[in-house]
């Protein structure tokens, strides 16, 4: 690729697919290509998923299975005609006509739901993290490498054509030696999902209870961790942490302010910072090179040149394009990236790579190792926040 298009230009085939079977994805497909999925956990996640497999046509819901009467109703109805309903997960894992499920559960479930689908014999794609727990991480790991499964974490920024960009712009050098990444995902609300009973409020407000949640780190931040992780082929040594209940005194167990400083083996440092009552910038990424820096957004990514010779202009420069105005009012220069489908999201990309992996047996691009890598990562960094102390990769 020519150097001056290498921000303007993203490629469909860093997914590991090609426009080719995205094309032939729009064709009818026979039965017998068509993977038959059951859903575990038909809340907020797994019910939006339902939703947006119907732009996928090599995916059929055809079970799902929730405890909340009411969701799953919902769930049923979204599914269409022909979905069957599994109060009890077990049952829909007994059924012969699901290939593979997704696993939307709260946190602590993960594990359980995800060995029971492979002792049933069924590829599985779960949420992230993919547990809550280092030794289930570990146990997972040695589960799926025993089986001829299909196992895929829904880490789903692995799969957006920005975020392969990025990953290829830092892998390349082109920020020069990348010192600090700062992370931050601000919002100004309490969080919680309405409940319409108070019996129900456990099991629609998880994420409060420690129990089965680990908070604004395992749920947000894992997903921004195991980006660092992949874009830098490497996984954080030791960790500290600072965190709070510090606004919302509504009876959650799980921090409301939490700061988290991540060591990775090359010196790097990762600083990680979640509030819930100030939403000032949302949701950043910031990464600090001796060259230049990027700031990504969800769906938006700038790079920002340093005061670097005439040499170091021209090799930058050739790959940017950032012009000399733009340099002088230091203003960032957009990372453009084409997208056959604008309105697809990371989610959609990583259910084709699993339609991939289940149909030829590759290894998904968001794997049971990688999922295992970032799920030590951030049981490391609440380990920090609730004991303290500096936690080491064992």
């Amino acid at each position: 690729m020519d150097r001056r298009d290498f921000l303007k230009k993203g490629s469909i085939a860093a997914t590991g697919l090609t426009l080719g079977q995205m094309s032939a994805w729009a064709k009818p497909l026979a039965n017998n290509e068509i993977v038959q999925l059951g859903v575990i956990g038909t809340g907020d996640r797994g019910g939006g998923i339902i939703r947006l497999l119907k732009d996928l046509p090599q995916f059929k819901v055809v079970a799902c299975s929730d405890i909340l009467p009411f969701r799953l109703e919902k769930a049923m109805a979204d599914a269409g005609k022909g979905c069957k309903a599994y109060p009890d997960y077990r049952k829909l894992l007994d059924d012969k006509n699901v290939d593979a499920v997704l696993i939307a559960t709260p946190l602590s479930m993960h594990y359980q739901m995800a060995a029971d689908a492979l002792d049933s014999g069924k590829h599985v794609y779960c949420e992230k993290a993919m547990t809550y727990h280092k030794a289930e991480a570990r146990d997972l790991v040695k589960k799926v490498e025993d089986s001829n499964l299909s196992f895929l974490v829904g880490h789903q920024y692995r799969y957006h054509p920005l975020y392969f960009k990025v990953a290829d712009i830092i892998r390349n050098g082109y920020l020069g030696v990348i010192t600090n990444v700062y992370i931050q995902w601000n919002r100004n609300g309490d969080w919680r999902r309405p409940v319409p009973a108070p019996q129900y409020e456990r099991m629609i407000n998880w994420r409060m209870y420690r129990e089965y949640s680990g908070g604004l780190t395992a749920e947000l931040h894992s997903h921004q961790i195991d980006f660092v992780n992949w874009a830098f082929d490497s996984r954080p040594t030791r960790v500290v942490g600072f965190g709070g209940i510090d606004y919302w005194k509504d009876g959650r167990e799980t921090f409301d302010n939490v700061n988290t400083l991540l060591e990775y083996p090359n010196g790097m440092k990762v600083n990680c910072i979640s509030l819930t009552a100030n939403a000032h910038e949302g949701y950043l990424f910031k990464f600090k090179g001796s060259k230049a820096t990027i700031e990504l957004k969800v769906d938006e990514g700038r790079v920002y040149l340093e005061n670097l010779n005439e040499k170091e202009k021209g090799n930058v420069d050739g790959v940017s394009g950032a012009t000399m105005s733009a340099r002088s009012k230091g203003e960032g220069y957009p990372i453009e990236v084409e997208q056959e489908n604008k309105n697809w999201e990371g989610t959609h990309y990583a259910f084709q790579d699993f339609y991939e992996a289940i149909q030829t047996g590759k290894t998904p691009v968001s794997n049971v190792r990688t999922g295992a890598t970032a799920a030590i990562s951030v049981r490391m960094a609440i380990d920090a926040l609730r004991e303290g102390g500096v936690q080491e990769w064992s």
